[in-house]
């Protein structure tokens, strides 16, 4: 077939005046060619690409077959002592067309077979979490941990979302599975995680932590771990982590959905994951419930980290290395903390109906949740100690409170602290929100900065109790004057002035 390059020297050698005979004589073709050329005007047509080897491969099969058996034995085989090797067969082809079939022999990976599973009702569950997926809460963006169980049998898959990738989020994912599914199995199938798995020992043998040994023996499981690296022994959980972490993250961006807290969100995965649910697994898991063991109650001492302690003289409670607070009354007493997945509960140990727990939400390791209601008491009566506060932050839940500190420094360096702590003590009336408001309209209008300014235009002159929606005065409708009647102070055009 002509070139594109030879076509456009006929059409050249054309328009310069050459007959089609004198072309064909010149470019060394058959007169014909150019005629059809010249005739058509049109351009050679190539295929996309060739359908078939242009020459016989020199390997050949049974060559190529004999290759890869002698790499089977001897896998240090050169391309060089394969090629010697072909020679002697035989082979009349380059050492070239050798080292590449070699190379691509190596590279080959080997054909995996898969194995459908069956398994029996109630028989096993399978769990694990997924690393993390960012969701939107109202207060921005969360990393959540996705525990993932499931139930072979019938296919029943369902998500409950966590904080953390700890103990307590770990059996609890467990807990409220079968809670959902409507019993346990016999056995659970689970990788090695730290929060379960202190060390792999030899084949199937683990040395399990305390409260993971504990949970096993109150629910009856007999225990499956996962051999390390081999992820298809629970091949049903990984593979609905594989196709349920993308497709969440999907479906919350595309409806929009902004999660009040992790009860929202679990609320949202449990129906999201129900409405997937296929006819076949709801029937198959019908078959499946008679078959589940009863789930024993919640219980704390499983469920959760149990500790026993006297706060510390600070009003705090240490759970590693983070410190929840405690009113003044019950430091140096006896406090019974239990550590959940979302929560820690801090009660008086002993007679806990005495006086109502504390919650605080769970905190990262090195974290801490210090509560304005415990210190603000004695803060009070010692202002002065905020200077150096380890937990000073807390004081200033925005930039307003900072602003509104530095001016009260500035007019009275003595007093600042017992000022500013005053006003924050106004939070047993009235929101930290109404409280920024009214500093923020102390800070623009009045003379001075101070507690009663402040108090004025939150309680009015009313005393404590009858608290005044600050946030009002700044949602007032815009004044709208009568005009008309000024009208007639116009003048009118031509008219000459008053």
């Amino acid at each position: 077939m002509l070139s594109i390059h030879m076509f456009q020297r006929i059409r050249t050698l054309h328009a310069q005046g050459k007959t089609p005979a004198e072309i064909a004589r010149r470019l060394g073709i058959d007169p014909k060619t150019v005629g059809k050329y010249l005739a058509t005007n049109t351009p050679p047509r190539y295929p996309a690409h060739r359908k078939g080897r242009t020459r016989i491969d020199p390997l050949g099969p049974e060559l190529g077959q004999k290759v890869r058996h002698w790499l089977s034995r001897t896998p240090d085989f050169s391309a060089r002592e394969i090629f010697d090797l072909l020679v002697a067969e035989g082979y009349r082809g380059s050492e070239r067309t050798v080292d590449r079939r070699v190379v691509q022999i190596r590279g080959e990976k080997p054909r995996e077979r898969f194995f459908e599973q069956e398994y029996q009702p109630g028989e096993q569950s399978q769990y694990d979490f997924k690393e993390c997926v960012e969701l939107p809460f109202v207060d921005g963006l969360r990393t959540c941990h996705l525990h993932v169980g499931t139930l072979p049998y019938s296919d029943t898959c369902r998500i409950r979302s966590y904080p953390f990738r700890n103990f307590e989020c770990f059996i609890d994912g467990i807990h409220s599975f079968s809670e959902t599914v409507g019993g346990t199995t016999e056995a659970i199938r689970i990788d090695n995680l730290a929060a379960a798995v202190v060390e792999i020992l030899r084949g199937s043998n683990r040395k399990y932590t305390g409260a993971f040994a504990r949970a096993t023996a109150y629910y009856d499981w007999k225990v499956l771990p996962c051999t390390p690296g081999k992820g298809n022994e629970k091949g049903d959980v990984e593979r609905d982590i594989r196709t349920y972490a993308r497709r969440i993250k999907n479906a919350v961006s595309h409806e929009g959905v902004i999660f009040r807290d992790w009860d929202h969100l679990n609320s949202w995965l449990h129906h999201y994951l129900e409405g997937r649910q296929t006819e076949d697994s709801r029937r198959r898991l019908a078959d499946e419930q008679p078959r589940l063991k009863k789930l024993p109650a919640r219980d704390d001492e499983v469920l959760c980290r149990v500790q026993t302690g006297p706060a510390s003289a600070y009003g705090t409670i240490r759970v590693d290395k983070s410190a929840y607070s405690v009113p003044d009354a019950w430091i140096r007493a006896n406090c019974r903390t239990v550590v959940g997945p979302y929560e820690v509960r801090i009660s008086r140990a002993g007679d806990p109906t005495t006086s109502p727990a504390v919650v605080h939400p769970r905190k990262a390791d090195g974290e801490h949740s210090i509560l304005l209601e415990h210190v603000l008491p004695s803060l009070v009566r010692k202002p002065h100690a905020m200077i150096r506060w380890a937990h000073q932050a807390i004081l200033f839940p925005s930039p307003v409170f900072k602003k509104f500190y530095s001016a009260l420094r500035k007019a009275d360096p003595d007093g600042a602290e017992r000022e500013f702590l005053r006003v924050i003590n106004l939070v047993q009336f009235a929101p930290l929100s109404e409280i920024a408001v009214a500093i923020e309209l102390v800070l623009e209008a009045a003379p001075r900065a101070g507690f009663e300014p402040v108090r004025e235009l939150l309680l009015g002159e009313r005393r404590p109790g009858n608290v005044v929606d600050i946030t009002s005065r700044l949602n007032q409708s815009p004044l709208k004057p009568e005009l008309s009647v000024y009208d007639s102070l116009i003048p009118k055009k031509g008219s000459p002035p008053p």
